[in-house]
C-alpha cells in the first residue's frame, strides 16, 4: 500500500516495497536533474521494522553549485506539487493526487544540519530497537489521538526527535 489522504494519519507496518518504491523515485530524479544532488529515503518509511504513514520520504542534498530554481520547474514538470518552504528550512514537494499523497520531497542543502539530522535520525532508529520500539509506541498513541490532524501529529513527535539528535 502506498498512499494516504492529506491531512490524515493510518500507520501501517514496514513495507518491503517502500524500499523499491524509493529506489524507483531516486532512478526518475537522477534522471530528470542530472548533476549536484544527493537523493536519500529518509522518513519512517526508510526503518525497517518502524510505524509508517504510506508515503515515501525523500530528501534531496543540493551542493551550492545546484540550480535550484531550475530544479524546482523541472519537478513542477514531472509530477511534484510545490508546497514551498516546509518550516525546518527545506522545500517541500508532494506527488500523488490532492487526495492521496505518495510523495513527499525535501529540498534541503547537502551537509547541512539539518541533512544531517535527517540521514542521522533514520540511522539512529535503525541500528537501535529500543529507539525504534519507543518511537512505535509514541506514534502509535498520536495516531490514536490525530488521525485527522497530520500537522499535530508531526509536532508531537519533535521532542522525541530532538531527543535522539542531541544525543548524537
Amino acid at each position: 500500500m502506498l498512499g494516504l489522504k492529506r491531512g490524515t494519519v493510518k500507520l501501517i507496518p514496514h513495507q518491503k516495497q517502500w524500499r523499491d518504491e524509493f529506489i524507483k523515485e531516486k532512478n526518475l530524479l537522477h534522471s530528470i536533474i542530472s548533476e549536484h544532488i544527493e537523493v536519500e529515503h529518509v522518513g519512517s518509511t526508510a526503518v525497517p521494522e518502524l510505524l509508517a504513514k504510506p508515503i515515501i520520504d525523500i530528501a534531496i542534498g543540493l551542493t551550492p553549485e545546484s540550480q535550484s530554481e531550475q530544479i524546482k520547474k523541472i519537478l513542477v514538470e514531472n509530477g511534484y506539487e510545490d508546497r514551498g518552504d516546509d518550516g525546518s528550512g527545506g522545500h517541500l514537494f508532494v506527488k500523488g493526487s490532492e487526495n492521496i499523497r505518495t510523495h513527499h520531497l525535501h529540498i534541503i542543502e547537502k551537509d547541512s544540519e539539518l541533512w544531517k539530522n535527517y540521514i542521522s535520525f533514520c540511522d539512529y532508529l535503525k541500528s537501535h530497537k529500543p529507539a525504534r520500539e519507543e518511537y512505535n509506541l509514541l506514534k502509535r498513541d498520536l495516531e490514536k489521538k490525530y488521525a485527522n490532524n497530520r500537522e499535530a501529529y508531526t509536532i508531537s513527535k519533535a521532542d522525541f526527535i530532538k531527543k535522539i539528535l542531541k544525543n548524537l
